[in-house]
């Protein structure tokens, strides 16, 4: 995880010294091993039309033995690249090198723009960047086809145009300059022979302009050739169509093959179906293929730790997914390591008011400190009546799933992570939560993100013995399942597009959802997460898992002919029955902010719901 800066600055259109400070420091938070600066200056005929560039990144050390400053800047070419991402693939990397000279290096060698292109579009991985190439006077930005790391732009008409992975909230709502995510939907070009004076002032007129500058897009398209799938897949460059100026997707659309499958009712639709040859094999390759996706997203994290801390954390409520990926990662982890569950609840109180508690007049008869200190069976009353409005659903299933892994896998030591976080604490972090997941800027934002801010964050108590012990997870990666309801039918929107249009009205709806994978939270969820100083990653967005899942049939990744806990995500419920997580395969999708009680924390916001804007402070 890397945090990048960059502007272009013109006399007339200059930097705002105070929002770029403000930005620096953010990003840093983002990487706190390394921080640097670099500027480089065009002349475009003259001195009133001279062209500023700063490039600022800062590092977090996630790959090889030593930190790698950024930007990397090639002192024969005048090239320089800022990198905030991971390649899993595409290029490539070998064991305990790093990924961001790596990917320098092959920037270097490309003898044209199409090379250039063809050589970010391989990449297998999270990623967003910021590449200028001297010799042609061009300035390349974008992010990963699905969107997995943040990068910001700054609408500015009078400013410098700007580039961020953390952006800055208004303080004057009057101000024009907005700053937006930059979309998922191919990398940009700003090419600086153009002449401002006359270029077309319609020309890309949805796309802000790079002082004065018309930004060019290479959209992200969907390859007709499989020849040419088939060379992306094996990491090979596969050139873009310049004259069209199209990058090519490393997976296809959905198979949209239709089953004859009769119709189950009754008790039957609540059974476990028994699995066909069909359905043995696309389990035993979805295990394959979801694994190596685990594999290189946990197996090269360096050691930094010498107290034997965990590398590696997953967001753990016990459910389908994340136990998944926790039972896979045990796979490819030494035996001798921890692996941190980071699981979080919340004092929500509404929820403790809204409930039915006969006991409450005697739970506000508190003990003196001398009958605490005297009477182990009072303690222990209090400590459980303290622990109680923590036991949220996410929290419940929490515990039932690490006890589940630790049948599987007694010799590991499972951290589980009791996050618990009192109301007067969350308000308390409220509105910085609120300015690192903007622009977004709903009530549904705000409880995901308050949920993941806190859970990233790693703060807890796990148990020993019996004894709650203060605990903080120092692992930088941390493992997501996101990206498994899309791709498997885990929403309601499914159940619900089945029964009004059975499987073809379904695969609609599954192709909906892959569709704008990149255009939804990642990016929100990137900028929350990293406030920390950690990465996300998420191994069911692999492009390698998308590709096999896009090309199977639609009843071998979810039948919803089966009720509820049975027919959604049947494919990974079969996986985990084979990775010994019987129990766990018939749970339920549930929202994190209704799993870890973040939902209208107060009885002000009864009447708030999901898409409504946050009100201004």
């Amino acid at each position: 995880m890397c945090g990048i800066l960059f502007s272009l600055a013109t006399q007339e259109h200059p930097v705002d010294q105070n929002e770029w400070d403000v930005l620096k420091e953010l990003n840093t938070r983002r990487g706190p091993d390394s921080q640097n600066l670099h500027h480089t200056q065009i002349c475009n005929g003259s001195q009133d039309n001279s062209l500023g560039l700063q490039f600022y990144s800062t590092v977090l050390h996630l790959r090889g033995s030593d930190v790698v400053p950024q930007p990397r800047c090639d002192p024969n070419t005048g090239n320089t690249l800022c990198w905030n991402g991971e390649i899993f693939g595409g290029i490539d990397v070998s064991f305990g090198e790093n990924d961001t000279q790596v990917l320098m290096n092959t920037l270097e060698k490309a003898a044209s723009e199409t090379e250039i292109l063809s050589a970010l579009q391989s990449i297998e991985g999270p990623f967003a960047f910021v590449y200028y190439r001297a010799s042609t006077k061009k300035v390349y930005f974008g992010r990963d086809c699905l969107g997995r790391r943040s990068l910001l732009w700054l609408r500015s008409e009078t400013g410098a145009f700007m580039l961020s992975s953390v952006g800055k909230a208004k303080t004057n709502q009057e101000d024009p300059n907005v700053w937006e995510e930059v979309p998922a939907n191919g990398f940009y070009c700003i090419d600086f022979n153009v002449n401002i004076a006359n270029a077309d002032k319609n020309e890309s007129s949805e796309l802000p302009r790079a002082c004065g500058i018309p930004l060019t897009l290479f959209p992200w398209t969907y390859v007709q050739n499989q020849d040419k799938l088939d060379m992306l897949k094996e990491g090979k460059l596969v050139k873009t169509d310049h004259t069209r100026g199209r990058l090519s997707f490393p997976f296809p659309r959905l198979n949209t093959t239709l089953p004859e499958l009769e119709m189950i009712e009754g008790a039957d639709a609540d059974t476990e179906p028994a699995m066909d040859q069909a359905m043995k094999k696309a389990v035993a390759e979805f295990r394959s293929v979801l694994g190596e996706s685990v594999k290189k997203r946990v197996a090269d994290i360096p050691y930094l730790d010498t107290k034997g801390q965990a590398r590696v954390a997953i967001l753990f409520s016990g459910g389908l997914d994340c136990i998944c990926l926790a039972a896979l990662a045990n796979q490819h982890l030494p035996m001798s390591e921890s692996i941190d569950l980071l699981n979080v609840a919340f004092e929500n109180p509404r929820a403790e008011k809204a409930k039915t508690q006969p006991a409450k007049k005697s739970k506000n008869r508190k003990p003196k400190k001398n009958q605490l200190e005297g009477e182990p069976e009072v303690k222990k009353q209090v400590e459980q009546e303290k622990r109680s409005i923590y036991d949220t659903p996410d929290r419940l299933t929490g515990k039932a799933g690490v006890e589940e892994l630790r049948q599987i896998a007694p010799d590991r030591t499972w951290n589980f992570v009791e996050i618990n976080v009192p109301y007067p604490e969350a308000m308390e972090y409220r509105q910085r939560i609120i300015d690192r997941m903007f622009p977004l800027d709903t009530v549904m934002d705000l409880s995901i993100a308050m949920a993941f801010w806190f859970a990233s964050r790693g703060r807890g108590a796990v148990h020993v013995d019996g004894h709650a012990i203060d605990y903080e997870s120092h692992a930088r990666v941390l493992i997501s399942g996101l990206g498994a309801d899309e791709q498997l039918g885990g929403y309601s929107r499914h159940r619900e597009a089945y029964r009004h249009g059975s499987w073809e009205r379904l695969i609609q709806e599954t192709q909906l959802d892959v569709d704008r994978i990149s255009t939804r939270n990642l990016g929100r969820d990137d900028r929350i997460m990293s406030d920390h100083g950690k990465e996300v990653r998420f191994p069911f967005l692999s492009t390698y898992v998308v590709d096999w899942l896009c090309q199977q049939p639609i009843q071998l990744k979810m039948d919803l002919r089966y009720n509820r806990g049975v027919g959604e995500k049947i494919l990974l419920r079969h996986v985990a029955r084979e990775l010994g997580l019987v129990n766990a395969s018939r749970n339920w999708k549930r929202a994190i902010q209704f799993g870890a009680k973040t939902a209208k924390m107060t009885g002000e916001s009864r009447s708030e719901k999901g898409q409504h804007k946050l009100l201004q402070e």
